[in-house]
């Protein structure tokens, strides 16, 4: 028996933010195309944003309650995920850590992105040099990466050994082998998906005209007045 465990804003979101990372990763190597690059940064963040609000208001399986993060969780799946593994219709434990890193990692990556493009080094009445906001964005995205990478395995994992639940084919339809009841959204949580997918995008269009620094331009700008001393 097959049961519906994620819905379509959370199947839209999982797809969107594979695209808005991926883009952002790649462009972020290319002077030439930083505009987009904080664009797709900016909608990354703002859909990790609502994903983290939908974890506290959205339906079983994507709500935070579900996801067993506990460590007698952890050690079970662990130790029987060859053997005898239990179970899980939504996140099992390992997955559920995985997901939440990501979240909070692809979160605060984007923010620190957003400092940068804005000149703005502070946090909290707290500041922070250029380098240092430069070298923990790029910390973040690699680490960002790097739990994207374990997702994967984890979802390769799942299919190899456990391939009767259906998790790779729940990617794209939502169902799961299992008997349990379908999860629908309440209209307050398809109204706050709406917007879950509409703000994300307008601030995406927004990004292009975000006041950017150039690269070089404090060194240009620092020759240019030695010269106008020397000039003196």
């Amino acid at each position: 028996m097959k049961t519906l465990i994620w819905t379509f804003s959370t199947r839209l979101f999982h797809w969107l933010l594979t695209i808005g990372f991926v883009a952002a990763y790649i462009l972020g190597d290319f002077d030439e195309q930083r505009s987009l690059h904080y664009a797709f940064g900016l909608l990354v963040g703002f859909l990790i944003l609502f994903r983290l609000i939908f974890g506290f208001i959205g339906p079983r399986y994507s709500h935070f309650r579900d996801f067993p993060f506990g460590f007698s969780n952890q050690l079970d799946f662990a130790k029987n995920f060859f053997s005898n593994p239990k179970t899980w219709l939504g996140h099992n434990p390992g997955a559920s850590v995985v997901m939440l890193l990501i979240f909070l990692v692809g979160l605060f990556c984007s923010l620190s992105g957003y400092f940068l493009t804005t000149e703005n080094y502070s946090l909290f009445s707290v500041s922070f040099n250029e380098d240092t906001v430069k070298e923990v964005h790029e910390i973040l995205a690699n680490s960002f990466l790097i739990l994207v990478i374990a997702h994967l395995l984890g979802v390769i994992a799942d299919t190899a050994f456990h391939g009767k639940s259906g998790t790779l084919a729940s990617i794209f339809t939502g169902y799961k082998n299992g008997q349990a009841e379908n999860v629908y959204l309440t209209r307050f949580q398809k109204a706050f998906a709406v917007v879950w997918f509409i703000v994300p995008f307008i601030f995406f269009y927004l990004a292009f005209d975000l006041p950017v620094k150039e690269e070089g331009k404090d060194d240009k700008d620092g020759i240019e007045r030695e010269h106008e001393d020397l000039d003196d």
